[in-house]
């Protein structure tokens, strides 16, 4: 055997702590945003992850498509995650996570553009 006991724990120590770190990178980048950003195009990159880049996707297979929605139903939509406070976890926490910094004018701004992809 290539590792006597005492190397083998340490082994198994250095394994559990690189698997933490690459998850705490995947994790993390899921609720990644362009925090500093107003520019609707960079905002939609944290949306897309999940979404899709044109909003084709049904995120987590519970959402319709982005892609093509009306304004008004986006902003309802994005103040919804932004305002709610129902479960905070899951799908409502990734969600809530990607809106909750953004005002009413970015929010706005936001549903024009996601509203416009894909055509």
């Amino acid at each position: 055997m290539f590792f006597n006991i005492k190397d083998w724990g340490e082994l198994m120590k250095l394994h559990t702590i690189i698997l933490l770190l690459i998850s705490l990178v995947f994790t993390s980048s899921l609720y990644a945003r362009g925090e500093t950003s107003t520019i609707p195009s960079e905002i939609f990159k944290g949306c897309a992850k999940c979404h899709g880049q044109n909003g084709e996707n049904t995120a987590y297979g519970r959402a319709e498509p982005l892609m093509g929605q009306e304004v008004e139903d986006l902003v309802e939509s994005i103040n919804f995650f932004k305002e709610s406070e129902f479960g905070k976890k899951g799908v409502i926490l990734v969600m809530s996570k990607q809106v909750n910094h953004l005002n009413e004018q970015q929010i706005e701004d936001l549903a024009v553009y996601i509203s416009k992809l894909g055509r």
